[in-house]
């Protein structure tokens, strides 16, 4: 409960360490995390070796924007033992919507694209990989891939003086959007980093002098040792990748997935999942009928790819939806976005 509790105050409560802490959290004195604008976020601008391009006019004022996206394909231990599928041996799958859905706050005028055309965009780019829809009794199905897509989008209090939001559905808010962006690896590791620097607060934590005593000394770590030792921020400066995802994970973002499970085993009321591929884009400035078509395509080569790790990569956008998918490339595991991933600037 006390990781809830402080995990709701890095989301929700902008402030320094001496903050006090909010109603009904452990005792008033004991300070708050520093917020997510001073973990997560970034300061300043991007390192160079990251890949980032970036553009003095706004996204929401560009024809073609930069997306940020992320894709990553996790396989069960089933779908490992099945023979791989490429095109000349393809897997035959029928299809089948979960529905669009907006999590977190929405917005309250977020517009996106048809049911039918979500399933056109995903039928062209699972092609490449040798995913074919079915075509009973000639083919028939060995694959159901569920699909839903939708905004994943940050809770946030409306009055941070008198907060109403419950730190369990603040850190599960959180928690599932690290699984939307890199996976569930990823979102246990965000897990485990948040329990870590709850430590690190408590450990530093100074109680104040009882009425009437000397003033306290002081907390044993202030708030800029608190800020460099923090396990969030050490593991963003370990690489361009890693500051991508936690940065993605901070903010509102679209996301696909698409999940393929055994045909056969569902047909006997058993749900046998073989892979799951999770997709995302950062949503700020860009509209869902702009960026979920490209965030689609440019999953094309992942689809039932088992991943160590998610990927990372910068495309642009592509207007008014019309996106081709090209010749089926090999899947590689880049430290971050590859060159040719990453345009020139505008």
């Amino acid at each position: 409960m006390k990781f809830a509790l402080r995990l709701a105050w890095l989301v929700l409560l902008p402030g320094l360490l001496a903050q006090p802490a909010p109603v009904g959290a452990p005792p008033p004195a004991l300070p708050a995390l520093p917020s997510a604008s001073a973990l997560i976020k970034p300061a300043g601008k991007k390192p160079a070796s990251a890949p980032w391009v970036f553009s003095l006019l706004p996204k929401s004022l560009q024809k073609n924007p930069n997306l940020e996206l992320t894709v990553v394909t996790e396989m069960t231990e089933d779908g490992k033992k099945l023979p791989p599928v490429t095109p000349e041996q393809p897997a035959y799958y029928l299809t089948q919507s979960s529905g669009y859905h907006q999590l977190g706050d929405s917005t309250g005028n977020e517009k996106t694209l048809p049911e039918a055309e979500v399933e056109r965009i995903l039928t062209k780019a699972l092609a490449p990989n040798g995913y074919r829809p079915a075509q009973p009794p000639a083919q028939p199905p060995t694959l159901m891939i569920f699909y839903t897509w939708g905004s994943h989008n940050l809770l946030l209090e409306p009055d941070t003086d008198n907060p109403t939001l419950s730190a369990q559905r603040v850190a599960r808010n959180l928690l599932d959007r690290a699984a939307l962006v890199g996976g569930t690896k990823f979102a246990k590791e965000m897990l485990q980093l948040f329990t870590q620097a709850d430590a690190l607060a408590t450990a530093s934590y100074t109680p104040p002098p009882p009425p009437g005593a000397d003033a306290s000394p002081g907390p044993v770590i202030d708030q800029a040792q608190m800020e460099f030792m923090n396990p969030v921020n050490l593991f963003k400066m370990k690489s361009p990748k890693n500051e991508f995802l936690v940065d993605q994970t901070a903010d509102d973002v679209y996301y696909v997935v698409a999940s393929a499970y055994d045909y056969r085993a569902l047909q006997q009321k058993q749900r046998k999942l073989l892979w799951r591929t999770r997709m995302t884009v950062a949503a700020k400035g860009v509209s869902q009928e702009q960026s979920l078509p490209t965030l689609i395509a440019t999953a094309a080569p992942y689809f039932g790819q088992d991943m160590p790790e998610a990927e990372v990569l910068i495309k642009r956008a592509v207007p008014d939806g019309k996106v081709e998918i090209g010749t089926p490339i090999v899947v590689e595991s880049p430290a971050h976005a590859p060159a040719d991933q990453t345009p020139a600037k505008p």
